[in-house]
C-alpha cells in the first residue's frame, strides 16, 4: 500500500502534476481579502476560489474553537451532490489527534484515502465517509494551530500537483491571519459587550470626559441618578451640571490628573439634577492613558450620597444628642445637690427669721428664683431621659384639664384656649407630673408663636397607627413640612395634639426645633421642645410636627395607648409633718446633710448622720434597734444607696428607707426602688415634702419595739 506524501514543514513533495493557477493564486487571493467583506463571506470566497485554483468537489475551513467548542465551518462545493462532511469536525479526541498530526507533520496530501495507515487520525476522522482523496492544510499563527484547510474528491483519486501544494502553502499564513483577526475581533466584541453591560446596569454613574471636562460619554445611570438622558449629557461641559461652590475643586482634581501629579482623585461635591434640586455625590477620577501614554481623557464613577449623607446626618445629630443628654443629666446631678442645700436654707431661714419683713421679701426671692432653677434642671432631666420616676395610669383628658386653669394665667389674653377632648379619655402608662410638662411647655411655645393673638386648641384622641407622609400640601398650593423624633408607635396609640394659628415654620426653623434652648424670639425661655421630646422618647412615645410659613403649626404627642384604671386622687387626711424617732441621713454632700438634719430636727426627729454608704451600714449596726427609717441618697462614694440598703437589710430584714436622688445615671431607679424602699424623693425637694414622705414612710407599719438589751 502506497503512504499519503507528507510536506514537512510545507515542503513540497506531491506529483508533479501542471497547473495552469498557481501562478496568480495569491494575487487572486489577496484581491479577494481587499473586497472588504465581512469575515463570513470572505472565508466563503476563499473557499470557492481553492476549488477553482486547486481543483477537487469540496473545500471545507475549520476553525479551531474553545475547549470542547464546535469548531466554526465554512465550506464550498462544486455543483453535485456530495457528501457533507461538517458533521465530521466535531469536538473530540479525533479531531483533536487530527490537529495534532498536522501540527507536526504539516500539510497532508492524501491521492487515495484508502492508502491511508492504519493508525493514522485522518482514516479514523473521515472514516465513516466516502472519500477518495484529501488535501489537509494546517492553518498556523505563530506557535498556535487554529485550523486546518481541507480539499477532497469523492468520485475518483486525485494526485495533488507540486503546484496546488505550494498554492496551499501561500493561502496558508493568510488564512490563519484572517480567522485569528475574527478571534480577536470576537474577543474585543464580547470585552465590549460585557464593559456595555456593566457601564449600563451598574448603580454608580460612569462617565468620560476630555482634559476640558466636556463629557464624551454619559451611563445610563444618569438617567436614575440625575433624570438625564446619556445623549442629553454628551457634549455638555461638566460645569453645567455643578454649583460654584465645586467648580474650583473639581478643576484642580482634574488639573493634578491630567498632570500625572495623582493616580485619582476622590471629591464628595453635588451635581444638578434635571428637576433642579442637587444630589449629593462622591466621584472617584482618574486619567486615561491613550497609546502613546499621554493622559488625554478623564473617567469618572460617581455615587450618589445623597441617603448616605443623610443618614451620616441623623446618626451625628443622635451622637450629639446623646452627647449633650449626658452632659445635662450630669449637670443637673449636681444642680439638685446644690438646689437642696440652697433650697432647704432658705426655708430654714424663714423659720428662723420669721416676723422681718424685709428678710422675707428677699428670702422669698430667693426661693422664686430657685423653683425656677429647679423647673430647669427638671428640664435638663427630661431632655437627657431622667425623671419618669412615678409611673402611674393617667388619663390624658384629666391632666389636660387640671392645666387649664394654670395655662390660662400664663397665657395672654388675646389667646384663646380651646378644647377638643375625647368622649372617652385615652390612657397612658406615664409620669404624671411630666406629662403636665408636656402640656404646659406646648401651650407656652403656641401662645408665644401668636403675638398678636390667636386660637389654641388642645386635642386628644385614641387612634391607630397613623400613615407616614413627610411633606403635604393643600388646594392653594403652600407645603406643609412634617418633623418627626422618636420610635414609630405601634399599634393603638393616645395622641395629644396642640395647634396654634399663629406664623408657622420655614423648613429650616423646623430643621432645628429638637436643639436645647433653641428659639426663633430669645434665648433664656427654657429647653423648650429638647425636653418634650426627652419626656416622650422616655414615655417610648413619638412627636410629629407639622408646620408652614403662614399656616401655623400642630405638634402631635403619641403615646402607646395605656388599659386599666387611672389612678383616683387620694383623700385622706394628710399625716402631720412633727413626729419622732432617729433617722439615718447618708449623703455625701455635707451641705446636703446639714439642711436635711435641719429640717427633720425642726419637725421632732432625731438625726444620725452618715457620709457615704459604708458608713451608713456602720452607723446601722451599732445602733439598728433605735434607728426607725433611712434616708439613703443613691450616688455615694465606697458604697451607692441601693447596695446600702441590701447590707442593711441582711442585718435587720424588717428595716424602712427612703430613697433619695437628682439623677437616674443607671436607669433603673423604679426597679431599685421597688426593691424595698418605702418611696422615692426627688431631689431638690422642699421642706414641706420631705416631711410628708417620712411621715408616710413612718406610718406604713407599726413602730417596732426595741429589741431587749
Amino acid at each position: 500500500m502506497a503512504k499519503p506524501i507528507p510536506f514537512p514543514g510545507g515542503g513540497p513533495g506531491a506529483a508533479d502534476i501542471p497547473s495552469t493557477g498557481g501562478a496568480l493564486a495569491a494575487p487572486r487571493i489577496a484581491r479577494i481579502c481587499a473586497l472588504g467583506l465581512g469575515l463570513d463571506e470572505l472565508l466563503g470566497e476563499v473557499c470557492r476560489e481553492m476549488l477553482s485554483l486547486c481543483g477537487g468537489e469540496a473545500c471545507y475551513l475549520a476553525a479551531r474553537g474553545p475547549v470542547a467548542a464546535e469548531p466554526e465551518i465554512w465550506h464550498s462545493a462544486i455543483p453535485g451532490a456530495w457528501p457533507d462532511l461538517r458533521a465530521a469536525y466535531r469536538p473530540g479526541p479525533l479531531w483533536d489527534e487530527l490537529l495534532d498530526r498536522l501540527g507536526a507533520d504539516g500539510i497532508l496530501a492524501v491521492p487515495d484515502a484508502g492508502e491511508l495507515a492504519p493508525d493514522h487520525p485522518a482514516r479514523a476522522f473521515f472514516g465513516a465517509h466516502p472519500l477518495k482523496s484529501l488535501l489537509l492544510v494546517p492553518l498556523r499563527f505563530g506557535t498556535r494551530l487554529l485550523g486546518v484547510l481541507s480539499l477532497h474528491t469523492f468520485v475518483a483519486s486525485r494526485r495533488w500537483g507540486r503546484e496546488e501544494v505550494r498554492l496551499a502553502e501561500e493561502v496558508a499564513p493568510i488564512l490563519a491571519a484572517a480567522l485569528e483577526r475574527r478571534r480577536i475581533e470576537e474577543r474585543l466584541r464580547d470585552s465590549e459587550a460585557r464593559y456595555r453591560f456593566l457601564a449600563d446596569h451598574a448603580l454608580d454613574f460612569i462617565s468620560l470626559h476630555d482634559p476640558s471636562g466636556k463629557y464624551l460619554y454619559a451611563s445610563p445611570a444618569a438617567r436614575r441618578m440625575l433624570g438625564y438622558r446619556p445623549e442629553e449629557m454628551t457634549g455638555c461641559p461638566a460645569s453645567a451640571y455643578l454649583p460654584p461652590a465645586d467648580l474650583q475643586r473639581i478643576g484642580e482634581g482634574d488639573r493634578r490628573l491630567m498632570a500625572g501629579e495623582v493616580s485619582a482623585v476622590t471629591l464628595e461635591h453635588r451635581l444638578r439634577r434635571k428637576d433642579g434640586t442637587f444630589a449629593e455625590v462622591e466621584t472617584v477620577s482618574s486619567a486615561v492613558p491613550d497609546d502613546r501614554g499621554h493622559f488625554r481623557q478623564i473617567l469618572r464613577v460617581t455615587r450618589d450620597i445623597t441617603e448616605r449623607k443623610r443618614m451620616e446626618s441623623r446618626l451625628f445629630k443622635g451622637q450629639k444628642a446623646e452627647t449633650i443628654g449626658m452632659l445635662a443629666g450630669g449637670v443637673a446631678h449636681e444642680f439638685n445637690n446644690l438646689l437642696a442645700g440652697i433650697n432647704g436654707a432658705v426655708e430654714m431661714l424663714g423659720l428662723l427669721l420669721a416676723g422681718n419683713a424685709e428678710t422675707e421679701r428677699f428670702l422669698e426671692m430667693i426661693g422664686r428664683l430657685g423653683n425656677r432653677a429647679t423647673v430647669l434642671t427638671r428640664q435638663l432631666l427630661a431632655y437627657a431621659g431622667q425623671g419618669k420616676y412615678s409611673p402611674e395610669i393617667v388619663a390624658l383628658n384629666k391632666v389636660v384639664l387640671e392645666d387649664v386653669p394654670v395655662l390660662k394665667a400664663a397665657l395672654p389674653a388675646s389667646v384663646e384656649l380651646r378644647l377638643e377632648l375625647a368622649e372617652e379619655s385615652p390612657l397612658v402608662a406615664g409620669d404624671i407630673t411630666q406629662m403636665k410638662q408636656v402640656i404646659t411647655s406646648l401651650c407656652l411655645n403656641a401662645g408665644e408663636a401668636m403675638p398678636d393673638g390667636g386660637i389654641l386648641t388642645i386635642r386628644t384622641r385614641r387612634e391607630g397607627r397613623e400613615p407616614d407622609a413627610l411633606t403635604v400640601a393643600d388646594a392653594s398650593g403652600a407645603a406643609e413640612t412634617r418633623i418627626r423624633s422618636g420610635q414609630p408607635v405601634a399599634g393603638e396609640r393616645s395622641v395629644l395634639e396642640v395647634s396654634d394659628a399663629g406664623c408657622g415654620m420655614d423648613p429650616g426653623t423646623m430643621e432645628r426645633i429638637f436643639e436645647p434652648f433653641f428659639s426663633t424670639k430669645f434665648i433664656g425661655r427654657g429647653m423648650g421642645l429638647a425636653a418634650v421630646r426627652g419626656i416622650v422618647e422616655t414615655h417610648d412615645g413619638e412627636i410629629v410636627v407639622r408646620s408652614g410659613v403662614g399656616r401655623g403649626t400642630t405638634v402631635s404627642v403619641a403615646f402607646p395607648a395605656s388599659s386599666g384604671m387611672p389612678k383616683e386622687s387620694e383623700t385622706r387626711d394628710a399625716l402631720p409633718l412633727c413626729g419622732t424617732g432617729l433617722i439615718l441621713v447618708a449623703d455625701d454632700e455635707d451641705d446636703v446633710r446639714t439642711v436635711v438634719r435641719a429640717v427633720l430636727e425642726s419637725f421632732g426627729y432625731k438625726v444620725l448622720e452618715a457620709r457615704d454608704g459604708r458608713e451608713a451600714v456602720d452607723r446601722f449596726r451599732e445602733r439598728r434597734g433605735e434607728i426607725d427609717l433611712v434616708l439613703l441618697d443613691l450616688m455615694m462614694p465606697r458604697m451607692t444607696g441601693e447596695e446600702a440598703f441590701a447590707e442593711i437589710r441582711r442585718i435587720s430584714p424588717d428595716a424602712r428607707a427612703i430613697l433619695a436622688s437628682g439623677y437616674d445615671e443607671s436607669g433603673r431607679l423604679r426597679e431599685i426602688v421597688a426593691a424595698g424602699f418605702e418611696t422615692f424623693l426627688q431631689k431638690p425637694f422642699r421642706r414641706r415634702e420631705l416631711g410628708q414622705k417620712v411621715g408616710e414612710a413612718l406610718a406604713k407599719i407599726p413602730r417596732r419595739e426595741s429589741p431587749k438589751r
